[in-house]
């Protein structure tokens, strides 16, 4: 990058920088979707970017400001300054199971699912793009780990947003997905979701047996679900999302995107108007999530208008994995990405 001309001027231009952000940043606050939207548009360009996470992220941390929304880091500059300029047609939100098991793990939680729901507007399109918990990736501050370490990394060592932001920046330098939000929630909020929507049905094209499926106990039991068409329970609908023994893990994100559309189209149906606000209330104590309000309702608008049939569903499995990287010793379930690959399918997809 060429260095300004006017070196003299440095510091006031920074200061002058910071003091514009910070106006942005209390515009969005006040004036909802569209501003919001501006100001994630802005810090894609990664000089406005590094002058964010210098200066307006330790406040953020420190409490003195409210956090403004997500994280972007290492976006390629061509593709961000394109998006900053011509505005980014997809809504990306993370969605995150955590696996937090009652009476065994107490405030860091591993991340058992990674998901992102990406919304077009201009064409009412959707797709859900589900991420190996075991894929060997670049965590910021922390060198190689698994992408599902992430979370309590962010949470315990005192990384700025604490656990999701680390997980979003992890994403958005691996991937180069711009995320505008995120979704998480545990197995027990899971539950109580399902049970108040009365269970969804399921069509299971495979028997599937697990004789060492985790329980809440830090124990394992075996569990059995038959093939064919099968009304779940939300403690069935949690064991066909998380099991992977006798399958593998590949197999395990398909179930778990079958099994979100099917909670999706039970939650909008007219048997359920009566119930939700029971519903809210329950999810308002289970779901964590950065996104305010007015985003919740204009995404829930936007998701109305999807046809759930024609959503996309993309998973990271074995073609876009390159196990010529496995070293000796390596736990047999850790992945290797082949970037190359994967970076093409993220441009076709989320750029295209």
């Amino acid at each position: 990058m060429d260095q300004p001309r006017h070196t003299k001027s440095k510091g006031c231009r920074a200061l002058s920088l910071v003091v514009i952000a910070s106006v942005i940043m209390s515009l969005c606050s006040v004036m909802g979707v569209a501003s919001g939207c501006l100001f994630y548009q802005l810090i894609e360009i990664p000089y406005f970017y590094n002058m964010y996470r210098t200066f307006v992220q330790p406040l953020e941390a420190s409490g003195l400001l409210p956090t403004v929304g997500p994280r972007f880091e290492n976006v390629p500059a061509e593709q961000a300054t394109a998006l900053a300029l011509g505005g980014n047609p997809h809504f990306n939100i993370l969605l995150v199971g955590l696996d937090q098991r009652w009476q065994v793990q107490h405030r860091s939680f591993r991340t058992d699912t990674i998901m992102i729901a990406s919304l077009n507007p201009d064409t009412n399109e959707a797709l859900l793009f589900s991420i190996p918990r075991d894929l060997y990736v670049d965590v910021p501050e922390h060198g190689k780990r698994r992408i599902n370490i992430a979370h309590v990394l962010g949470e315990t060592q005192g990384y700025p947003g604490g656990g999701p932001a680390l997980l979003m920046d992890t994403i958005q330098q691996n991937f180069g997905i711009p995320l505008h939000g995120y979704v998480m929630i545990s197995f027990q909020g899971f539950r109580e979701t399902v049970d108040l929507l009365g269970g969804v049905d399921i069509y299971v094209e495979k028997e599937m047996w697990d004789n060492k499926y985790p329980d809440d106990r830090g124990g394992e039991i075996s569990i059995h679900i038959p093939a064919g068409q099968q009304h779940m329970d939300s403690e069935t609908l949690l064991r066909y999302c998380r099991s992977r023994h006798g399958s593998d893990d590949f197999d395990r994100m398909a179930r778990q995107q079958k099994a979100l559309l099917a909670l999706g189209r039970k939650f909008l149906t007219l048997e359920m108007v009566p119930r939700l606000p029971e519903l809210l209330q329950t999810m308002s104590q289970t779901f964590y999530t950065d996104l305010r309000p007015d985003q919740i309702i204009y995404l829930a608008h936007l998701a109305s208008r999807v046809n759930p049939d024609e959503i996309q569903m993309v998973v990271i499995d074995r073609p876009l994995l390159d196990p010529s990287q496995r070293q000796p010793g390596d736990e047999p379930s850790l992945l290797y990405p082949d970037w190359d690959k994967i970076h093409a399918l993220v441009s076709e997809i989320f750029y295209q």
